[in-house]
């Protein structure tokens, strides 16, 4: 015997209980799913407000160690940079002059060094005429004493001739020696710098560019978090949004399963409600039927609807599982973006070290700077005594001069002349006017000299070396600020990337949480199948008063106060349960997205 017979047929006017122990024990089942699912659908929206506030979290630590690393200190280690560029390219240009200046010392050195040598021979000759003079007038009886004091004299002077050339041979010598170092030491450097990759100035330039380079992918990446982190926090809202589907869901379920449990009412006492009056055993089977054709179709509305909405948070857990993903990558790519020897260094890490390789290359170059510094001022130091020696030289050359021509007047009147003496007055002056027009062309190149190496002295090492000093703590400035970017950078990534620890795991664990639905739709399609059976059972019963048919129908529509339900009592009974005044009950408005996740 069926179910629906039984209710059909009993005499006694109730229904046989066992024909119901099957969907009892079901309609048991879904009754205690649904009470369960709110369980469910709370630890959902739980875990989906810490997965949210950790996504915030990240975004903001992404954000924050990109700003760190385009803004504030960035600005300082870029001007600090350019500075230190600015500074090292006036260095350059300064040793351009360095070099031009060494150059003309140098040649000035050499036309000075070959003035001297002529000057030193010119009183080596002086000295053989001298010795002459002395040997001619020994031998003359009459002038031995009248012109004797004069060779003494010019003897006297040439040896200070001499003195002076050899003093003006060794200063000179010091002079060029001193240029040659100064000219090897800075050959030295060039080639260092040749060999390291080209002028400092140059490897500033780069730099810059690796630091502009930095800046635009940390704006990049900030961007691009900015936007999966709108997209993951878009889909959140969505689906806390689409989880409220859940309450009105469970609120029909309950009407539903209220009016379900009238079924084992009339089995078990005949009646529609709890101490309600039993009902005509006629009306039974049409209660049946009308109960089993309405929750028939309620179930199978909720199913679908459970269906679709959990297909869809599928859907938005499964994009935003993948933007899960890539900020992890971003954070990876921030954190180790090195490749090769760099490998899984920080981007600005990677730089900081740059920064530091050029400074250290700067810095190898100190000792050899100063080591120019030290030998220019040598040059200096050398170059400006010879001034003095060929203010001498001009002071002996006169008095040269003046001895020859006295001597030559005193010659004339001994013996009525003596043209040996003659003509040895006449060399010495002509001699002394030589010395003296060497002394001025060793002059001319000492001018010249004395004129580089006060251009070096007064300006141009002067300049190099604030120019040095400049570049020095303009690096110091930027790389410690790198140190200063990279700790806080690093700070922030690091926080961002132990909060994104286990985000993966969190959105599976949700997406778990939501499996348990297609268990609760097997069961209603489940309850639903039993309904049509009773259903088709019962629809050849006949006979019952269309009234008090209608008045059973307002009963169960009683509790349908949502448009859902009201909608689907229409389309199976063709009207409005007689509750039904006006318009159903709104939904529940949609809360603001902070106050549902915090």
């Amino acid at each position: 015997m069926t179910a629906a017979t039984a209710i059909k047929h009993d005499p006694s006017g109730s229904t046989s209980t066992e024909a119901h122990v099957g969907l009892d024990a079901r309609l048991d089942d879904l009754r205690a799913w649904n009470i369960s699912s709110e369980a469910v659908y709370l630890a959902a929206g739980n875990e989906l407000q810490l997965l949210y506030r950790r996504v915030m979290t990240v975004r903001d630590c992404i954000r924050r160690a990109t700003e760190i690393m385009s803004k504030g200190k960035a600005d300082e280690v870029e001007a600090n940079l350019r500075a230190a560029a600015a500074q090292a390219l006036s260095a350059q240009d300064l040793a351009v002059e360095r070099g031009a200046a060494l150059e003309r010392l140098s040649d000035a050195a050499r036309s000075a060094a070959a003035g001297s040598s002529e000057v030193a021979l010119v009183f080596r000759l002086l000295d053989y005429v001298v010795l002459v003079a002395r040997t001619h007038i020994e031998a003359m009886t009459d002038a031995r004493d009248e012109l004797g004091p004069f060779t003494h004299h010019v003897q006297e002077l040439v040896e200070s001739g001499q003195r002076i050339a050899r003093d003006l041979d060794e200063r000179v010598r010091l002079l060029l020696n001193s240029i040659h170092e100064s000219r090897a030491v800075a050959t030295e450097l060039q080639f260092a710098a040749d060999s390291e990759g080209g002028d400092i100035a140059g490897q500033f330039d780069k730099l810059l560019a690796q630091l502009d380079e930095q800046r635009a992918g940390a704006d990049v990446v900030r961007d691009g978090a900015q936007a999966s982190f709108q997209k993951i926090g878009e889909a959140v809202a969505g689906l806390v949004a689409g989880l409220q589907f859940h309450d009105i869901a469970r609120q029909r379920m309950e009407h539903s399963l209220d009016n379900l449990a009238r079924l084992k009412l009339l089995a078990r006492e005949g009646r529609l409600a709890p101490g309600g009056e039993p009902l005509d055993p006629a009306l039974r089977g049409a209660a049946v039927n009308s109960i089993a054709r309405l929750e028939m179709a309620q179930l199978a509305s909720l199913a679908r609807l459970y269906e679709d909405k959990m297909g869809h948070i599928q859907s938005v857990l499964g994009v935003i599982d993948e933007e899960v993903e890539a900020s992890d990558q971003r954070l990876a790519s921030m954190f180790a973006s090195g490749s090769g020897q760099n490998a899984g260094r920080s981007a600005i890490a990677v730089l900081e070290a740059e920064a530091a390789r050029v400074r250290a290359r700067f810095q190898r170059g100190e000792k050899n700077r100063q080591r120019l510094n030290d030998t220019l001022a040598a040059c200096v130091e050398a170059a400006h005594p010879l001034i003095g020696m060929t203010d001498e030289l001009a002071e002996l050359e006169h008095a040269l001069r003046l001895a020859g021509f006295n001597a030559a007047v005193r010659a004339a009147h001994v013996d009525s002349g003596d043209d040996t003496i003659g003509y040895i007055s006449r060399e010495i002056r002509d001699q002394a006017s030589i010395a003296k027009d060497k002394a001025d062309d060793v002059r001319s190149g000492i001018e010249v000299a004395v004129a580089a190496t006060n251009e070096l002295g007064e300006r141009i090492l002067p300049a190099i070396a604030a120019a040095e000093d400049g570049v020095s703590a303009a690096f110091a400035a930027a790389t410690g600020t790198l140190g200063s970017i990279e700790g806080e950078c690093l700070e922030q990534l690091r926080e961002g990337a132990s909060t994104a620890n286990g985000l993966g795991g969190l959105v599976s664990a949700i997406t778990k949480l939501m499996t348990p639905h297609v268990k609760g739709c097997a069961m209603m399609l489940s309850v639903g199948a039993s309904l049509a059976g009773l259903s088709a059972a019962t629809a050849e019963d006949g006979g019952a008063d269309p009234v008090a048919v209608d008045a059973i129908l307002d009963e169960l529509g009683k509790s349908y106060t949502m448009v859902e339900e009201r909608d689907i009592f229409v389309e199976v009974f063709g009207r409005l349960p007689a509750s039904a005044k006006g318009s159903a009950a709104p939904a529940p408005a949609s809360d603001d997205l902070d106050d549902i996740l915090f």
